[in-house]
């Protein structure tokens, strides 16, 4: 009886077991099917558009995962590859490193997001019929793009160095509508335009990839005059969904410099009124004029840890978005010289008409401009544990209302200013803290209240 009862026992908790695998939501069908069955050749002059758009409909129809294995050359592309997901629709495609070198004349895409003329290389989700209108979210239910391993290298694009017109070309690497995303282990490099663009997503998942020589930027308001500048970053989160989760985890970026102008931004989140989640991590951001830019409604939580941002005209820049609360923790933080296509000096953070709040915690914040530089405070509210390296420039914190509790102030100070506002009601506090360098005597305010204590 007792072994009766065991085998018994046993049977119903593989059943259990079972049912708890399959009925999991993110298990993804691993039967896999080649691109190379569908014609693709991947020997560096085949047109492979055809092959790769039928495998995707023919995986996402039958339920089957989509392997692209490397080649010794690589795989053109000379149209768009544009594939339409319906609700409960899945797409896995994985691949060992192989490259896609696209050549894109046509225009197909789920959403034109920019004036400009956009090739987009991949596109794969519904059609949005505007950035400014909310969608029927139903259509979207239980669609899932998974993405790993792939290379899209860009460099065969023609590429306009000075953007003067909105009849001048972009390129889009991959452009995803869908419920959740992952993108894992792929590289986009050699890029004028987006690496990634993601639109209406819950759960966006993106891990261990690298955007090198990824961006682009045309003339802005600021220093030209003109604005051209709505194009060029390597991630880009649009319309999302409401409590989404976004992760962006062990990834690097390196902008595309044209012109002495840095690339628009590594990380931009626009256009979404509900309120969500975003974790960064282990991030490594340079070359762009933003590394984090948020322009939106939305009531957002970003939570950044590890990350180190160089070589930018703003950290953080919030812009237009007065309840974002932003917390920046173990982060490296080197301000150095504006490229010259913004007005004034590099920023570690900027508020423009913007009442983003910014916790700073364990980081260094790392100045490196030229002296007296100007560096707003404005949604600075607390910096705990911190470096603030000022190098001996005597730059100054501006127009904020800041506590800095427990830091290290090293060749901070000097003759001029270390504190500024023509809002006599804001006030700067520094308590428990160290002077390096400097002495207490070297720090002074004007037209702000600073108190110093301990």
């Amino acid at each position: 009886m007792n072994i009766r009862l065991f085998i018994l026992f046993g049977l119903l908790c593989s059943s259990i077991l079972i049912f708890s695998f399959t009925s999991q939501k993110d298990v993804f069908f691993e039967d896999k099917i080649s691109v190379l069955d569908f014609g693709a050749r991947g020997d560096g002059m085949t047109d492979d558009s055809d092959a790769f758009e039928n495998a995707i409909i023919y995986c996402i129809k039958n339920q089957k995962t989509l392997y692209i294995p490397k080649t010794q050359q690589t795989y053109n592309l000379n149209k768009t590859i544009r594939v339409e997901l319906l609700k409960g629709e899945k797409i896995k495609i994985i691949s060992n490193k192989a490259t896609i070198t696209p050549k894109i004349t046509d225009t197909r895409s789920a959403y034109k997001l920019t004036p400009f003329k956009e090739h987009v290389f991949i596109s794969i989700g519904r059609k949005i019929n505007s950035i400014y209108k909310p969608e029927e979210p139903t259509e979207n239910i239980g669609t899932q793009i998974f993405i790993s391993g792939l290379v899209i290298d860009g460099i065969q694009q023609e590429v306009t160095k000075n953007v003067h017109s909105f009849d001048d070309d972009i390129y889009i690497a991959a452009q995803f509508v869908s419920e959740k995303v992952i993108v894992e282990n792929c590289v986009f490099r050699n890029i004028n335009g987006y690496g990634l663009r993601i639109h209406d997503v819950l759960n966006s998942n993106i891990k261990n990839c690298k955007f090198i020589n990824v961006g682009g930027r045309g003339y802005t308001q600021f220093a030209n005059k003109v604005d051209m500048d709505g194009f060029g970053d390597a991630i880009y989160h649009a319309k999302v969904n409401s409590n989404a989760k976004i992760v962006i985890k062990d990834c690097f970026f390196e902008g595309k410099i044209t012109n002495n102008k840095r690339s628009r931004s590594a990380l931009t989140f626009e256009y979404s009124t509900f309120p969500y989640d975003v974790s960064i991590s282990n991030v490594n951001i340079s070359g762009y004029a933003k590394c984090l830019h948020i322009e939106e409604t939305a009531k957002t939580i970003f939570r950044l840890k590890n990350v180190k941002f160089e070589d930018f005209n703003f950290a953080i820049a919030n812009v237009l978005n007065d309840s974002s609360i932003i917390y920046l923790q173990n982060a490296i933080v080197k301000v150095g010289f504006n490229d010259g296509n913004d007005n004034g000096d590099a920023l570690a953070f900027l508020n423009y008409h913007s009442t983003a709040k910014i916790y700073v915690s364990d980081s260094e914040l790392d100045f490196n401009g030229r002296e007296k530089a100007y560096q707003s405070a404005v949604g600075l509210v607390k910096v705990e544990r911190s470096t603030i390296n000022g190098n001996n420039t005597n730059f100054f914190f501006a127009d904020g209302n800041t506590i800095f509790s427990y830091c290290k102030f090293i060749n901070f100070g000097g003759h001029e200013m270390s504190f500024f506002s023509n809002d006599k009601s804001l006030k700067y506090k520094i308590e428990n803290s160290k002077f390096i360098g400097n002495s207490r005597k070297d720090i002074s305010a004007k037209y702000v209240k600073l108190e110093i204590n301990n």
